[in-house]
């Protein structure tokens, strides 16, 4: 292992209690959820702990074992919208984690059937904008989201909503 690695992992472990969740994954603030998602697996694949399992250096095992944990934490928080939107508002205000009970996010059990996380956002979004009468836009967020994965909630929510006047492009029912 190189020094400049071993210097940049001490540097994110020492800056558990000071480094954003932007700065875990390399990124700015505002950046799109392709750039969440790339920066998150182009560091998972540098500092993943199983890659260090045949070191003896059990301190530096432990720093890598803290510094993937938090780099995962930071793709959950960011990835999804609303714990982006209160991390945002959390960073603003000097903290630079989300409190456990914020990310403690209870998915329900239809959430639970798909398993692309984008897919989960979209399902999401599409119930929101259903419950709004959003109806365009609730249709283009079960689209998205089936073009992700093919899970039977998403079947059953974009029936649902082109079962709805308005429901479909043009506004066909």
């Amino acid at each position: 292992m190189d020094a400049v690695f071993t210097e940049e992992i001490m540097r994110l472990f020492n800056g558990l209690d000071g480094l954003s969740y932007y700065e875990y994954l390399g990124l700015r603030p505002g950046c799109d959820y392709v750039a969440v998602r790339e920066g998150f697996y182009a560091r998972a694949q540098r500092f993943h702990p199983d890659q260090f399992v045949h070191y003896s250096g059990a301190s530096l095992k432990q720093a890598v074992y803290e510094v993937y944990k938090r780099m995962t934490e930071s793709y959950n928080v960011l990835l999804d919208p609303e714990l982006r939107l209160a991390y945002d508002k959390t960073l603003a205000s000097g903290q630079v984690r989300l409190s456990e009970v914020s990310r403690a996010r209870r998915i329900t059990a239809e959430e639970r059937q798909v398993s692309n996380a984008l897919a989960r956002i979209y399902l999401r979004s599409a119930k929101k904008k259903l419950a709004r009468g959003r109806m365009l836009e609730a249709w283009i967020d079960a689209r998205l989201a089936l073009s992700l994965e093919s899970a039977p909630p998403l079947h059953t929510l974009l029936q649902l909503i082109e079962s709805q006047p308005g429901g479909t492009p043009g506004g066909r029912a």
